[in-house]
């Protein structure tokens, strides 16, 4: 037996033995007893576990279905609004990938040791080279508490942007977040071509940590809890999602701006 279908036989005989044998009940007539005495009888046999195991397999399918068409209908009316009214964000000293004239910026809050960011960085270096003249990508360090590599790799990648080389130490930490630490900060700097010394001094500068508190701050005020999180000119996605979901944002925006893709 499948540990799926055992589950569903213990949530079934959890959920009706309560129900059938009138457990709320502070006093049973004899009528009641035999009653529970019945149905005790009835849920002793295998095909009518299955029976209830089966009815409540459709009962919760329907119920998650109810609840993913009524989040996807509270999702688009929540992005009808946000395109009214986009948040207005300050690219400040992020790292930009695309032209600075681009009609439309992607703010990404990322945090370099968490696997879905690796995800979804892919899906911003696909999302660029689909849209090489109207999107640029602007990156924001989201170090998130329970990750104790990723604010020090947040802090390897401004180093490395102080020498015109972010985006291939983007690369390389998410390549690697197995291995972050001081180590491979270091030998992915000389990997490429850094000046090492000027480097682990920057690693010990305190305007790139604050860079990476002010960008965590802003995430917070803006209501971004987990990562990543993304703007879409002001448009907000959670979440690492599939290339065709930005690409429809991209499109929608480049429409309204007018411009060709």
């Amino acid at each position: 037996m499948s540990m799926k279908r055992h589950l569903l036989r213990v949530a079934a005989y959890a959920v009706a033995t309560p129900i059938m044998l009138g457990t709320l009940s502070y006093s049973a007539t004899a009528e009641d007893l035999a009653f529970n005495k019945s149905m005790e009888t009835f849920l002793q046999k295998e095909e009518n576990i299955d029976k209830i195991a089966k009815a409540l397999e459709k009962h919760f399918q329907k119920k998650r279905e109810e609840q993913e068409k009524n989040a996807a209908q509270e999702e688009k009316v929540s992005m009808e609004k946000q395109f009214d009214s986009p948040v207005k964000i300050e690219v400040g000293d992020a790292p930009i990938k695309g032209p600075k004239d681009a009609k439309i910026t992607v703010i990404e809050f990322s945090d370099f040791q968490c696997p879905f960011c690796q995800r979804g960085a892919q899906t911003m270096d696909e999302l660029a080279k689909a849209y090489p003249n109207d999107v640029k990508i602007a990156f924001k360090n989201l170090p998130l508490p329970f990750h104790p590599h990723a604010k020090p790799a947040a802090i390897a990648a401004l180093a490395a942007h102080k020498q015109g080389k972010f985006w291939e130490m983007h690369d390389e930490l998410f390549k690697n977040q197995s291995s972050l630490g001081d180590e491979f900060y270091v030998t992915t700097a000389q990997k490429l071509g850094l000046d090492v010394e000027k480097f682990k001094t920057d690693l010990k500068d305190e305007k790139l940590a604050k860079q990476v508190d002010d960008d965590t701050a802003l995430a917070n005020s803006l209501g971004v809890r987990g990562t990543p999180g993304f703007f879409v000119n002001g448009v907000q996605v959670r979440g690492a999602r599939e290339l065709a979901y930005f690409k429809d944002l991209v499109d929608r925006w480049v429409k309204k701006l007018g411009g060709q893709k």
